[in-house]
């Protein structure tokens, strides 16, 4: 990236970049346009914008840094291992992650930027108990300065969250004002967030720490991309995902769940069917579209087979 006028890139070892902010609080937006990615920053009651190449080079960040993808799809390189997010998805990297992005054509993704003060601050005197705010204390502490972990989440039904866009939008119009008083909003606000992550109706969330062994990090791995689908995913697309043998995947995940991927991904399937019924509005067809049935006529077959009740009897019996 040259000449770039949002952040300044520097290192004690010239091999490992490290982005710094000068503020508490930034946010970022990346849109791939054709072969330029437009960058606009916001921060400190000012916005600016600029398009430039895009940057490729392997990163640290100098705060908690927060990826969500609003639009398209992006392949993150999260120190070697290859992760692809869609619209909704996102993740969460302590300081310690090794990371960079590549955008598809038409992708559209924020970040978010946290510094440890802040985050200090905040937690002194409000935070919440889930997994979202244990980690980021866990990794507050001066013992935690070399784990190398992260959360991803994804979202727990197949659509995004538009309360979650509202407190991201409500946000960036409070980094991006000068107004007396913006510095409590901002506090609030990325509370709100951080426990909007943590509503198990609107996000799926897992921790990943890179220095697990080889066996539960792939476990790991497979349930996210498993959970992430909403079962709706086959063991080819698995072994595309990971670089493994499904076999050999299959083999771990079963010595671990006593399940094999067909078997879990069929509960997970059933379980985001279920809770489309039982919370939800939508009618049969569209819950079978979009949890990937090939049509509705089938959608009755598997959930009949799976739970021992049609779809309409299901939610007579069970809608909240």
């Amino acid at each position: 990236m040259t000449n770039d006028p949002f952040s300044e890139l520097h290192s004690a070892n010239t091999e490992i970049p490290q982005i710094r902010t000068h503020s508490p609080i930034a946010i970022f937006y990346k849109q791939k346009i054709g072969e330029k990615i437009l960058y606009t920053k916001v921060q400190d009651g000012e916005i600016s914008a600029f398009e430039d190449e895009e940057y490729h080079a392997l990163h640290k960040n100098q705060n908690f840094e927060l990826m969500y993808v609003l639009h398209g799809e992006l392949t993150n390189f999260i120190e070697d291992k290859e992760y692809l997010f869609h619209a909704g998805e996102g993740c969460l990297l302590n300081t310690q992650i090794l990371h960079r992005e590549i955008l598809s054509d038409g992708c559209n993704v924020v970040f978010l930027n946290l510094s440890p003060a802040l985050l200090r601050d905040l937690f002194a005197n409000d935070s919440g108990d889930g997994p979202i705010f244990q980690f980021l204390q866990q990794n507050l502490q001066s013992d935690a300065q070399w784990k190398r972990s992260y959360i991803e989440f994804s979202p727990c039904l197949p659509y995004q969250s538009e309360g979650f866009h509202v407190i991201i939008d409500s946000l960036q119009l409070e980094v991006a004002t000068s107004k007396i008083g913006r510095s409590y909003f901002q506090r609030g606000l990325i509370l709100r967030l951080l426990d909007a992550l943590e509503n198990a109706n609107q996000f799926t969330l897992q921790q990943i720490d890179l220095d697990l062994s080889k066996e539960d990090y792939l476990v790991n791995r497979v349930i996210h991309l498993i959970e992430s689908r909403f079962g709706n995913i086959s063991r080819k697309e698995i072994e595309a995902a990971l670089h493994y043998n499904p076999e050999y995947l299959n083999r771990l995940l079963k010595r671990q769940t006593k399940m094999t991927i067909a078997t879990y991904a069929q509960m997970i399937r059933t379980q985001k069917a279920q809770q489309l019924l039982n919370t939800t509005d939508l009618t049969i067809q569209l819950i079978a579209e979009r949890l990937g049935f090939s049509s509705e006529a089938y959608f009755y077959h598997y959930f009949k087979k799976q739970t021992g009740f049609s779809p309409n009897q299901y939610r007579q019996k069970f809608k909240l």
